[in-house]
């Protein structure tokens, strides 16, 4: 006769085979190790963009902020200079009659005292690999013949000098204030010449006056 199994008996246990229940403790485990350490596992690859990465640029830019040009005007020099450019015009025009001569003397004395009493504009300076940025104004690498970096604290000389290639054009004087000259030294030699820049009278005059 056969045997009825009264499946509602709560006593009752089906017979579970070792493998079934090796499987069941291995992913028993699996899952508890989930929930302890769910930032270690992963069941599936996070899907690839295809949108192109974007890298970012690494490349250098130096750059700083100050007045035009260094104002520390001696205002002792700049009157005697004035008065003297003033009596030159006079006697040209007394002597000479000459008036272009008066004028050009008269004016020149003239620019010297507004450049003194005016303060210079605090503008930002940049050089990048285009080229020097200063202002508004961008010289760029392929305009420029070589470069010069003047530095002499100890007189207050600290300046970036630019050689334009046309040669009707007066050097680029760029004041660098507390800017490392070896780092802008290294890093003007990856696009232009260092080349030695000699100072003319007018930058040798402005430096005796303080305006330079």
């Amino acid at each position: 006769m056969a045997r009825i199994i009264n499946l509602k008996n709560k006593k009752f246990q089906p017979l579970e085979s070792p493998l079934l229940r090796r499987r069941s403790v291995k992913i028993a485990a699996t899952e508890l190790q989930l929930v302890k350490k769910p930032g270690k596992l992963r069941y599936l690859p996070a899907p690839q963009s295809t949108k192109p990465k974007v890298v970012e640029s690494e490349t250098k830019i130096l750059s700083w902020s100050g007045p035009l040009y260094v104002h520390k005007p001696d205002m002792k020099v700049i009157l005697l200079l004035s008065l003297t450019l003033f009596t030159i015009a006079v006697l040209f025009q007394i002597i000479q009659k000459n008036i272009i001569t008066t004028v050009l003397f008269g004016l020149l004395g003239v620019v010297i005292l507004i450049k003194a009493n005016k303060k210079p504009e605090v503008i930002n300076f940049e050089i990048n690999p285009l080229g020097v940025k200063v202002g508004e104004r961008l010289y760029q690498f392929r305009e420029i013949k070589s470069f010069w970096i003047e530095y002499e604290p100890a007189l207050g000389i600290k300046e970036l000098s630019l050689q334009p290639k046309k040669w009707y054009r007066s050097f680029i004087k760029i004041p660098t204030y507390d800017q490392n000259p070896v780092q802008l030294r290294s890093f003007l030699l990856n696009f232009l010449p260092e080349v030695e820049h000699k100072d003319s009278l007018a930058d040798v005059l402005s430096r005796k006056l303080g305006i330079y």
